[in-house]
Formats: C-alpha cells, structure tokens, sequence
C-alpha cells in the first residue's frame, strides 16, 4: 500500500504550517515530494546556524556530552572491546553506550555493537572497534557548527591513524554525517550494505516490517540494503502504509522537539506497523528503536502492539545461535 504522491505536498508532518525553524524535523519528506528539488533541511540547518537552540530532548544531556567530547581530549563514545586491531576495516558504533546511561527503556543499546562485531565476523570481515568522538550530527543539525567542526577535525584525525580503509557504521546519523558531512580518505558503508548480500547461514521465517530512518533513506538514498538483509536471512518484510521515500520520521531525528506533536506522530507509526501484524519492528537508528520504544510503552496501558522492536543487527545477530 503507498499514499498518494499529493499526500505529502504538505507544510510538515504535522499538518500545519509553521514558521519556526525548531520545529522541522529535517527529515526530508518535503525534499522528496517538491517539484522543483528544493533542498528544504539544508536551508533550515544554515539557517540554524548560530542561533539559540531549540526545545532539546532529555534535558539536553546528549547535546552536553558531545560538547564535553568536543573539548576533553581523551573522551571517547566506546567503551567496548578493541576487536581486531590489525584490520583495515574500522567499526564505529556511535553513542550507544551513552543510549545504555542515560535512557530508561528496557533496551540493550550495546548489543547493537557487538551484535555489528559478531556480523562482520561471521562474513569474515574481522574489524577493529573504532575510538571515536561523537560523529556531531546533532551539533550540525542544531546550528552548533563550531562544535560540530572541533569533533569532525579530532574524529578525522583519529581515523586516519586508525590506518583503515573501510570505516562501517550501524547508525543510520553517523553514516550519513561521515559520509556527507566529513572528507574521509577511506570508504564509508553502513552494515547493512555489507550483509545484504552475506551468507549468514540464517533462515528465520519471521515476519517483520521495516522503519526506514530519515538519514539512511530519505537522506542518502538507502532504502533496499536494509530490506535485501532481512530477506537473505528468510524474513517476510510487509510494508507499512508509509514506507521507503514515504516514510514517517519517528519525530526526535537530532534529539529536539520530543514534544505531543512527535509523540503523535510516533504512535501513528506503531499503528502503521500494527497493521502489517509483523512479528517485529526493524529499524536501523538508535534514536528510532529508543523513541518507538519509548511511545510502545506510554501506550501500554491503552493500546497493545504486540510486536517487538529491534535493531536490525541485533535481529539478525540473534538468529545467528551459537553459529
């Protein structure tokens, strides 16, 4: 099922027209649909540039600690195992275990790292684990570029001694922000362009619907490796009603305007994947599996979805057993 193409020659998701910069989700719905190309989020984050920030989420505390990042030399996002410190293939998890501190769902954020370690493993892609600032995606799309230029300079610095060719990443923002936002002297991929076409050896038989985070599709145009994953690996995809260029933002896209609006918009998506009766809800950013889940449980007392939501590595790690 897709929505009409004059759907979503909207103001906004919400339906109503603003002229407050903060409230844009930036997540590139209106880019998508516009006629005449118009790079709408680009305008909305030079226009961001410099001013005072907006409505930011969790009391700004994602915001604070990438600024600390920026400024404590030895501060690092990883607290995980180094993995194979002769490869020439780097993984970055971001924040993760940021995620694990200061969220409270009932949500293993530094799964998604091992879980990316143990698949890259399993397709012989042995990698190191990257030491890494911040990648400051945030920062940049919340005007801070003074910020975001300190973690890029520290971060390619550090990618460069690292001596690897192949930087991966299993967040959907840092893959977009390395790959558009920095000048890297090695490849950039995301983990799921590497497993779409592995052998893992896996035939899992469930059925599960896709959330295409902003950044990964809409943004850098990446909406068929996600899914080609999940079917090498035996699941059914079955779409939501907006899915792929279509999809609905989870709201929170650079950790500002957790507001009634985007909880709105949130519970409209867990009614979409409802609708699908999948198993689980597979999403490839750490921002949507936190909020989704996040609106999940709020609702549990006035609606019951039934399904799980996972990061797709760790969907697939899981099904990897003792393999």
């Amino acid at each position: 099922m897709t929505t009409p193409r004059s759907n979503i020659y909207q103001t906004n998701v919400y339906r109503k027209s603003s002229d407050d910069i903060w409230n844009c989700l930036t997540c590139g719905l209106c880019y998508d649909g516009c006629p005449q190309g118009v790079d709408y989020p680009e305008f909305v984050k030079e226009d961001r540039e410099g001013k005072q920030q907006g409505d930011l989420v969790h009391k700004g505390v994602f915001t604070l600690l990438s600024d600390l990042m920026a400024d404590l030399k030895e501060s690092k996002t990883n607290l995980g195992e180094p993995g194979n410190n002769d490869s020439k293939i780097g993984y970055y998890p971001g924040c993760l275990d940021f995620h694990d501190m200061f969220f409270d769902l009932d949500v293993d954020f530094k799964s998604i790292a091992d879980s990316s370690m143990k698949l890259l493993e399993k397709m012989d892609m042995s990698a190191k684990m990257l030491q890494l600032k911040c990648c400051g995606h945030d920062q940049l799309w919340q005007g801070d570029t003074e910020t975001f230029n300190k973690l890029k300079e520290q971060n390619t610095e550090l990618i460069i001694k690292s001596g690897i060719e192949t930087l991966v990443t299993s967040c959907a923002e840092c893959y977009r922000t390395l790959s558009m936002d920095y000048d890297l002297p090695c490849e950039v991929v995301h983990i799921s362009q590497l497993l779409k076409n592995a052998d893992l050896g896996i035939d899992s038989d469930i059925s599960v619907t896709y959330h295409d985070a902003c950044r990964l599709g809409r943004h850098m145009g990446e909406y068929d490796a996600p899914r080609e994953s999940l079917e090498s690996a035996g699941a059914t995809v079955t779409e939501m009603a907006h899915s792929k260029n279509e999809s609905w933002c989870c709201g929170v896209s650079t950790m500002m305007n957790c507001n009634d609006r985007s909880k709105a918009l949130r519970k409209a998506r867990l009614d979409e994947a409802k609708d699908t009766e999948a198993k689980v809800l597979i999403t490839s950013c750490p921002k949507c599996l936190a909020h989704l889940n996040c609106m999940k449980t709020e609702q549990e007392s006035v609606e019951n979805y039934e399904f799980d939501i996972k990061d797709l590595t760790v969907f697939l790690a899981e099904q990897l057993g003792g393999k």
